[in-house]
């Protein structure tokens, strides 16, 4: 067998073994009683984790955190409502290029990398733009590390009465969101980043008393957010799903409720602090300030002495797989992300390489 890596990268995560068997599993038809009780199972384990088994629904697809918030876009948005949307990163830009694609109108709200459009200007143009119809942004900036301020923005969705379009992919898990608080309306996640489970199932969480705004929206056939919702409320898949990941998502999932989401958060924290630690021991420069980094990644500048491409080859022979950086900032930075099956022990151990190869 290879060796282990420790992905330190923001997705494929390390899983646990228990989580790596439920792949073992036997072979089930998607249109038999089997599959409809695994599908139930993981419906009801992520909206009670979530605690939102009275104001959310979900819906599943089979495909990346991408074809979530594709299916979320495409499907809440009809062609010609306009959308404020809030970036400050890659991600950010990815949601205005989708709804581009879909024909509906954008209103394009941008900052730098390490900043955030001002809760000011975001406010003027609610109050001003009448035509506006959602609010979206990305809540982890993965591309830089960056925690964006989702409880202050979705107040003043709420406050002007426009939809709350959240991308949590890489943050649900192991950020703190609280639905109610937040004004959480639609919200896009994965199960291969913080959830621990392996890439390969999307989902959709969608507030109940919303369901009307994705009546009638349809422009995808695979991607039909109401279809998709339907059949599965119904116990049916429209699709051939990916099985023997759905297995090992319910797996993580009841993983995750034993741990607690609140310890899981908290483990984040522990290990990120841990490498930032470190990594100012270094002497590494972070990209982004503290108060606004995230707690499941961390970027830095790539330090002078050497390439990122030197430092990755050089780290992955002691078993570490690290992040680049991305568009303007490929080259330049490294990402470290603590997802996943990663321990403190692990961290330290990566430290300890990442000294050496600075020193040699």
């Amino acid at each position: 067998m290879p060796r282990r890596f420790v992905l330190l990268n923001p997705g494929p995560v390390n899983v646990t073994e228990r989580v790596r068997k439920a792949l073992l599993r036997p072979d089930i038809c998607h249109r038999e009683e089997e599959f409809n009780s695994l599908l139930s199972s993981v419906r009801r384990n992520l909206l009670k984790i979530f605690k939102i088994e009275k104001t959310h629904t979900v819906a599943f697809f089979s495909g990346q955190g991408t074809t979530a918030l594709e299916a979320m876009l495409s499907s809440t948005l009809k062609k010609g409502h306009k959308v404020l949307v809030l970036s400050n990163g890659i991600y950010g830009e990815r949601i205005k290029k989708i709804l581009e694609i879909y024909g509906s109108g954008v209103v394009f709200l941008e900052t730098a990398v390490g900043d955030f459009p001002a809760l000011s200007a975001i406010e003027t143009l609610l109050k001003n733009t009448v035509s506006l119809h959602a609010v979206a942004m990305v809540h982890h900036e993965t591309s830089s590390g960056m925690l964006n301020p989702l409880r202050a923005v979705g107040q003043l969705a709420k406050k002007y009465k426009k939809i709350f379009i959240i991308d949590a992919i890489s943050s649900l898990g192991g950020e703190e969101i609280n639905f109610k608080k937040d004004n959480i309306d639609f919200l896009a996640g994965t199960s291969g980043k913080c959830l621990h489970g392996f890439p390969g199932v999307s989902f959709v969480l969608v507030r109940k008393n919303k369901l009307s705004a994705i009546s009638n929206t349809s422009r995808s056939l695979t991607m039909d957010l109401a279809a998709t919702l339907k059949s599965e409320t119904a116990g049916e898949t429209r699709f051939t799903p990916v099985v023997q990941i759905f297995y090992a998502f319910d797996e993580a999932l009841k993983e995750l409720a034993g741990e607690g989401l609140a310890r899981r958060i908290e483990n984040y924290k522990k290990k990120n602090e841990r490498l930032v630690r470190g990594f100012r021991k270094l002497g590494i420069v972070f990209l982004i300030d503290a108060h606004d980094r995230s707690h499941v990644l961390t970027a830095a500048w790539t330090p002078p002495r050497i390439s990122y491409q030197k430092l990755h080859d050089a780290l992955k022979k002691k078993g570490f797989v690290i992040y680049a950086g991305q568009s303007l900032l490929k080259d330049k930075i490294f990402r470290v992300a603590n997802l996943g099956d990663v321990s403190e022990k692990d961290i330290d151990r990566f430290l300890t390489a990442l000294y050496k190869i600075l020193n040699s």
